[in-house]
């Protein structure tokens, strides 16, 4: 029977800039591992991060090539937490994954993060028919109000977004803010912001809430957002890509 496609987003940040980017696409189907570049004129894509002073990775050095693999590529696979680690355990269940996990369950979880380089995967937007679904980090948490009223927020409860067409940085820009609107606590990652400014801005039924909330976490990995939506209104955006049967949003 063919398996589901898994899909991962390849994020790069700018060290100087703090800017993120969306580099490159893993998969998994069938047994099969592949890695290609995001080579779409999409916003914040490799031919932006390229400008910006990023540089292929090392193990994937051709931006046109499609690389395949039967086993997850070393590269990433050096990310992954040790299984000889003794709390390796813990770490499956801090991250809500069971023992029949998969490499690329533990590298979503886990983001496949190392403190030696600017590099992580992220899930991509997901839509099924009418309907979307992402998580995020929020970001810019350690600049604004988040540590203030960390102790006032809760896993399930709502936030509330506000466009920022005027951001410098991203002029699709969307602020997070506390679920009675008085408190910013940072921003949709500019991966994501694109999809989710159209979908406001074209009245999209939606729902967003606090997944998860990490106190002693980093401070870009403290509150993870969950956002559940349909899309009713003919939508369409400039951001837009498809990949079967998930279709991949920027």
């Amino acid at each position: 029977m063919e398996k589901k496609l898994y899909v991962l987003w390849l994020i790069w940040q700018n060290q100087e800039t703090r800017q993120r980017y969306h580099v490159g696409n893993l998969f998994h189907k069938n047994g099969k591992y592949t890695f290609s570049y995001e080579l779409s004129g999409k916003r914040r894509s490799l031919t932006e991060a390229m400008k910006n002073g990023y540089k292929p990775h090392l193990s994937f050095r051709d931006v046109k090539k499609t690389y395949v693999s039967d086993r997850l590529f070393g590269p990433f696979a050096r990310r992954l937490p040790d299984k000889r680690r003794l709390d390796f355990n813990d770490i499956l269940k801090d991250n809500g994954l069971s023992q029949d996990y998969t490499e690329m369950d533990l590298l979503r979880a886990t983001g496949g993060r190392l403190a030696t380089d600017p590099y992580e995967f992220v899930y991509p937007i997901s839509v099924f028919d009418d309907h979307f679904y992402f998580d995020f980090f929020i970001a810019g948490w350690r600049y604004y109000d988040g540590d203030n009223i960390e102790n006032q927020l809760q896993v399930g409860k709502n936030v509330n977004f506000e466009l920022e067409p005027a951001n410098k940085e991203d002029n699709k820009a969307v602020i997070v803010l506390s679920d009675n609107k008085k408190h910013k606590l940072g921003y949709i990652p500019a991966f994501y912001s694109g999809f989710m400014f159209d979908v406001i801005r074209n009245n999209e039924v939606y729902e967003a809430k606090i997944e998860k909330i990490n106190p002693y976490a980093k401070p870009q990995l403290k509150v993870n957002i969950s956002i559940v939506g349909r899309l009713t209104n003919g939508f369409s955006t400039t951001d837009r890509e498809h990949v079967e049967p998930i279709q991949i949003l920027v």
